[in-house]
């Protein structure tokens, strides 16, 4: 049976959506090199694979301004979700997050989920697709080039003591 997306309900989907493992190995992380006026990611192999999680609850926090969701469903579970949030002032979808259960991914549902945010942006005027993730998730940031997404800023001081030695990547694409 195929996935399906379909949109997110915040009442019946929120049990589904945060049983989600948001882990993910990795061997590799990007070191952000820069000058007055560039910006390179360059890619260092760690001594011992990270395994990383997101906070899951985050999603439903009281700061988090999506507006629009999807979920992937396959056999009444939910495999993955996507949030956004349309800007109208800069024509600019925010995408707040993407996650995918493990055993799902590299099979399609990240990118059936990101053509929902895209068409959302598109049916609202968007120009872009926007968003943040962090320097450790090389895996995520490779999918995301996989799908047309570019570097277009970073930040080292973003996530402070929330996430040290890590740098806010900012990825986009145009619509």
């Amino acid at each position: 049976m195929p996935v399906t997306i379909r949109e997110l309900d915040r009442k019946r989907d929120r049990k589904g959506v945060e049983a989600i493992d948001t882990s993910f190995e990795t061997a590799t992380v990007f070191d952000m090199v820069t000058t007055p006026r560039t910006i390179e990611l360059v890619e260092r192999t760690l001594a011992a694979p990270l395994v990383k999680r997101y906070s899951i609850g985050e999603v439903f926090a009281t700061w988090a301004r999506w507006d629009a969701g999807w979920v992937a469903v396959d056999d009444g579970e939910i495999r993955g979700f996507a949030t956004a949030e349309y800007e109208a002032w800069h024509r600019r979808v925010n995408l707040w997050f993407l996650y995918i259960s493990p055993a799902w991914r590299r099979q399609g549902v990240g990118r059936a989920l990101l053509e929902r945010v895209e068409a959302y942006g598109r049916d609202r005027g968007a120009k872009r697709v926007w968003l943040e993730t962090s320097s450790a998730n090389v895996p995520g940031v490779a999918a995301y080039a996989r799908l047309g997404y570019v570097l277009c800023g970073a930040d080292r001081t973003y996530y402070d003591n929330y996430m040290p030695g890590e740098t806010a990547l900012y990825l986009a694409k145009e619509l």
